[in-house]
């Protein structure tokens, strides 16, 4: 993280909304990523997810402000908490949603 974004520390959200999360959910977190303070990265934790116009949302801060905002539901963190289980490490699905993000990403 940072020699890749410029980021020391990471930002955790909690989103507990029964619904997919909105785009002003996604500004609101983004706020608190500040270049000039090392917080570029954010990891959003959120029940469902997030609907298209806070994917759109995400993929303009990365692209515009170089800040990696990463929304894990319920299913991811299940995931996780799998792996943990079975002596895997965790931190590989979020290694793998990062990239999955950053090859999506749009122009």
């Amino acid at each position: 993280m940072i020699d890749h974004l410029d980021s020391r520390y990471v930002l955790f959200e909690f989103k507990n909304y029964s619904g997919e999360i909105k785009q002003g959910q996604i500004l609101t977190t983004e706020k608190y990523l500040l270049e000039k303070a090392l917080r570029r990265v954010a990891i959003i934790f959120c029940r469902v997810g997030a609907d298209k116009g806070a994917t759109t949302m995400t993929q303009g801060a990365m692209r515009e402000h170089g800040k990696l905002m990463l929304v894990i539901d319920d299913e991811k963190v299940c995931k996780m908490l799998h792996m943990k289980e079975r002596g895997e490490d965790p931190s590989d699905l979020l290694f793998e949603a990062a990239d999955d993000f950053l090859l999506a990403l749009p122009r």
